[in-house]
């Protein structure tokens, strides 16, 4: 089994064992994903471009 096919598996598995699956279709994930992103460009908003770089 590939490292890929193990965390997919382990997903689903955690995904399954919190009855998550009703909101686990192609819309809502769309829509998951877009709120998630408009959270990440907020931290963003009204800065330099100096000023988003990520700093290690």
């Amino acid at each position: 089994m590939t490292d890929i096919q193990t965390i997919t598996k382990e997903l689903v598995k955690f995904r399954n064992e919190r009855d998550w699956e009703q909101f686990h279709n192609p819309k809502d994930l769309a829509l998951a994903i877009n709120v998630e992103a408009g959270e990440l460009l907020e931290l963003f908003l009204w800065k330099d471009a100096s000023d988003a770089k990520l700093e290690r």
